[in-house]
């Protein structure tokens, strides 16, 4: 599930390593580099740290479904063998009470989904924006015109390693993070506060 929601992220996004070099068609002046979604996002440790988070928090939620499912499967077999003994009308008060705690589970069951849906979506959401300042910074840096992004079986079929970038754009993620720059610092702090 994590390889999958992993890759997932880089698809919603869109767009190792030796020192970055950018290609240059001399022809035209083009100049591109790339970067390995999966080395980045595997790299790149507050985004590692998030998504073990939320895979946690999966299991967690998954967990609790089964338990869930496992005593309404329960409740169901014990009302099948005991509704030959009931009578209509208590078979009847047991057969909406099933359904209503069925209801209940299906319920439950979306809401979990949607609150994992949610979390996949604001997790993306924040790579996006990290990537987008570091792409900033790297393209004046290196003089980028173009900045693709790789994944294998991906539709970049082959990409020269002398022009990836991946390494220095994880080290850029991991230091902004560990330094963080003054409006985020107020940000968190705006944060903590409220939660107290």
């Amino acid at each position: 599930m994590k390889k999958f929601f992993l890759a997932a992220v880089g698809l919603s996004m869109m767009a190792s390593c030796s020192q970055p070099a950018a290609v240059e068609n001399t022809e035209k002046g083009i100049r591109l580099a790339y970067v390995r979604i999966d080395s980045m996002q595997s790299q790149y440790n507050y985004f590692q740290e998030l998504a073990d988070e939320l895979q946690a928090e999966e299991q967690q939620i998954v967990a609790d479904l089964q338990r869930r499912q496992q005593t309404l499967q329960e409740n169901i077999a014990l009302y099948q063998q005991e509704a030959p003994k009931m009578t209509q009308s208590q078979r009847n008060a047991n057969e909406a009470d099933l359904m209503r705690v069925q209801q209940q589970y299906m319920q439950v069951e979306q809401a979990a989904q949607d609150q994992l849906l949610r979390k996949q979506s604001d997790l993306a959401n924040m790579l996006k924006a990290d990537m987008d300042k570091a792409i900033a910074v790297l393209k004046d840096e290196l003089n980028l015109d173009f900045i693709l992004l790789y994944e294998e079986g991906g539709q970049i079929i082959y990409a020269n390693t002398e022009f990836d970038i991946t390494k220095r754009m994880v080290n850029m993620l991991n230091e902004s993070r560990e330094t963080p720059s003054e409006e985020e610092a107020t940000e968190e702090a705006a944060d903590s506060t409220s939660a107290e």
